[in-house]
């Protein structure tokens, strides 16, 4: 049977999302894409066709629909993955479909100024089963979309406003007065604050739906006492980072080959239990870091200053994007690693249709608090990025998933892309000094495993003091004559009894000798890292 359809999707997220260095505005634009389609879309849809004329509960409670049977004049496909699939009975009309599309970008205008989205009208061919026929399948949707987006630039701020002041977040128009800060901003940041804020002794939106969201995936039971007594931090300052140690984290978790998994899904049920089952995933596999967080608690004080406000604990941890095949979160510098790790394996525990654990690669951007959010977050994923480019050899060569993560520590003025800071940073005379990506899901006895990496951090700060791991960085960005004197020293140091030597980790026995082999040196990750991994007496598990 033939449907007429419209898929929408967002654009420009992370623009949308991090364009601010405050954290509020981050977590309220976040809300705002989250629950675009479901605030704002749906209520239009029901606007222009009547009350009861959007079945909007069906693909969500239902396992096995049948898309054949169309009661009303509109139903969901799915809402997922910054996409939604709207399916129309075929005797609606063109113009119908697009009255509704002028009147949700109009909403848009007003209420979610700067977020951009895209539509494609057509055809959608679907059996019972929601197999869908070529040539009016998804993927003609999808082209018809991915055309719109290099084609059609909308404006998505109300231009021309006749006002000079800029403001200070965005650089748009400062059209709206805050009354609680009592500063313009322009209306796209007011509505992020909005989000984010309390109002009439009501939880904020965002904050409440983040709640919701967690619990979702809880036993009754469980969600009711879940991290009673914490509360998630809403400054940059509260993450639990110390005075003398001011260094945050951008974490990125990206699923690996997402896009083909959907692409292999020949039906719209499998595709839509698909996307539900990922969200759920995701959401669960963080909600167990809370859980963790909350019982190693009291351990972090020994490391990181925790806060509270109102009689509540601050989490050294915030979530951004959550829900779909990827996450991002900020949290202190010092537990970014530990929690990534922990999110990336509690990730492959996850088994959904058509996946037997979900493999993912994770970016961690290392920097201090007062660092450009969105410059953070954009080396994150250039960093996730990175990863991946280390899983794919093996995945297209085996066809096995693999979870690798890459970091970098990002200071002051820099060049603007992953490859120019390594290249100028981390250019040695004997190769480039960044060993990474690492693979998690590897054992200790490989070289690039994040165990081993792991292994060689505390082993570093038993073995060396810490003027010889300073001179050990500087020799291993010169050539081999200073490298073999530094041995040699090493050797005689130790032979007179004191208890210095390279890290012994069992996976790096080849560079103990020469510090470097095949233009590669695993030594200046773990000095790079010293300082952002807990040690052992701190409450890190070996």
């Amino acid at each position: 049977m033939d449907f007429r359809a419209i898929l929408f999707d967002t654009r420009s997220i992370q623009n949308y999302i991090f364009s601010g260095n405050r954290l509020k505005t981050n977590i309220g634009a976040s809300y705002l894409v989250d629950r675009v389609f479901s605030d704002a879309l749906l209520p239009v849809i029901r606007e222009a066709l009547g009350e009861g004329e959007l079945d909007d509960v069906t693909w969500r409670t239902v396992e096995d629909p049948d898309w054949s049977q169309m009661e009303t004049r509109a139903r969901v496909g799915y809402i997922g993955g910054g996409n939604a699939l709207i399916l129309f009975r075929p005797d609606e009309t063109e113009d119908t479909l697009r009255d509704i599309v002028a009147r949700f970008t109009r909403h848009l205008l007003a209420a979610y100024p700067g977020l951009r989205t895209g539509a494609a009208i057509g055809i959608l061919s679907l059996d019972a089963a929601g197999r869908m026929t070529s040539p009016h399948d998804l993927t003609a949707l999808v082209h018809q979309l991915k055309d719109e987006q290099n084609t059609v630039f909308p404006l998505v701020n109300v231009p021309y406003t006749g006002l000079t002041l800029s403001c200070e977040v965005n650089g748009e128009a400062a059209i709206s007065y805050d009354r609680d800060e009592k500063r313009f901003f322009s209306a796209e940041v007011e509505a992020k604050l909005l989000a984010d804020r309390k109002s009439d002794g009501h939880e904020a939106p965002a904050e409440a739906e983040l709640w919701r969201k967690l619990k979702s995936v809880l036993p009754t039971d469980k969600a009711a006492s879940f991290l009673d007594g914490f509360a998630f931090p809403m400054e940059i300052g509260e993450l639990g980072q110390r005075e003398t140690e001011d260094y945050i984290a951008i974490v990125h978790i990206d699923g690996n080959n997402m896009g083909q998994k959907f692409a292999d899904c020949d039906t719209l049920t499998k595709r839509k239990n698909m996307s539900l089952s990922i969200r759920q995933a995701t959401i669960s596999a963080f909600t167990e870091l809370l859980e963790k967080v909350e019982q190693e608690y009291d351990t972090y004080g020994s490391y990181l200053t925790l806060h509270m406000k109102d009689g509540k604990r601050f989490l050294p941890v915030r979530p951004l994007v959550l829900g779909g095949d990827d996450m991002t979160f900020v949290c202190a510098a010092k537990v970014a690693i530990p929690y990534a790790k922990f999110l990336i394996e509690a990730l492959m525990e996850k088994h959904i249709p058509g996946c037997d654990g979900i493999a993912s690669c994770a970016g961690i951007a290392i920097l201090p608090s007062s660092y450009p959010f969105f410059r953070g977050y954009e080396m994150a994923e250039q960093l996730c990025g990175a990863a991946k480019a280390s899983m794919r050899p093996l995945y297209n060569e085996t066809k096995q998933d693999s979870c690798w993560l890459d970091f970098a520590l990002l200071h002051g003025e820099q060049a603007p892309t992953l490859e120019q800071i390594r290249e100028q940073e981390y250019h040695g005379a004997l190769g480039n000094m960044h060993f990474g990506p690492y693979r998690v899901d590897a054992p200790a006895v490989q070289e690039k495993s994040l165990a081993a990496l792991l292994q060689g951090v505390s082993s570093l700060r038993q073995s060396m003091p810490r003027n010889k791991i300073k001179e050990l960085r500087r020799v291993l960005a010169r050539g081999a004559h200073e490298q073999r004197e530094f041995l040699a020293q090493i050797h005689y140091l130790h032979q007179a009894g004191e208890s210095i030597h390279l890290p012994q980790v069992e996976a790096w026995a080849a560079y103990e000798n020469n510090l470097w082999r095949n233009g590669a040196t695993p030594y200046v990750d773990a000095i790079e890292l010293i300082d952002y991994i807990p040690s052992s007496e701190e409450g890190m598990e070996e």
